[in-house]
């Protein structure tokens, strides 16, 4: 983004940790929906967000 043209709000939402965090809160809520239909375990599920709290993104 061209630094004159944007707010902090939009700069903010664009930075690269703030899309892999949202692309990771995707992935999980379809990992508890694919838990939910028993293709996955739902214990897997549950780990994927207990091991994100320590997450860097």
């Amino acid at each position: 983004m061209i630094p004159r043209y944007s707010r902090p709000e939009m700069t903010a939402i664009w930075e690269p940790q703030t899309r892999f965090r949202i692309w990771f809160e995707i992935e999980a809520h379809a990992t508890d929906a694919l838990a939910e239909l028993g293709v996955v375990p739902k214990e897997a599920a549950a780990e994927i967000w207990a091991k994100a709290k320590d997450a860097t993104f």
